[in-house]
């Protein structure tokens, strides 16, 4: 029962994190570079953590890339706009 109740929280815990993470980076917040480099320093106790740290790296850099692609392709509208003008 015992290890029941800690493999559903070893699986909960990471996609709480995940979810925040996901949020911290589309607000463009500065906690989300900081919460995986606060979740790697705890890597050093627990070394399975250090997954969870790289995957909310790569939620970050996903986001700020899928973001900085959406601004690209809005400009390029706005340059199309403005020309049609």
């Amino acid at each position: 029962m015992r290890t029941t109740i800690a493999l559903l929280i070893l699986m909960v815990i990471p996609l709480i994190l995940f979810y925040i993470e996901y949020r911290l980076a589309k607000q463009g917040s500065k906690l989300a570079i900081i919460l995986p480099t606060i979740v790697l320093c705890f890597a050093v106790i627990m070394p399975i953590v250090a997954i969870t740290s790289i995957v909310m790296f790569v939620i970050n850099f996903a986001v700020k890339y899928l973001e900085k692609e959406k601004k690209d392709k809005i400009s390029e509208i706005d340059k199309m706009n403005i020309q049609d003008l």
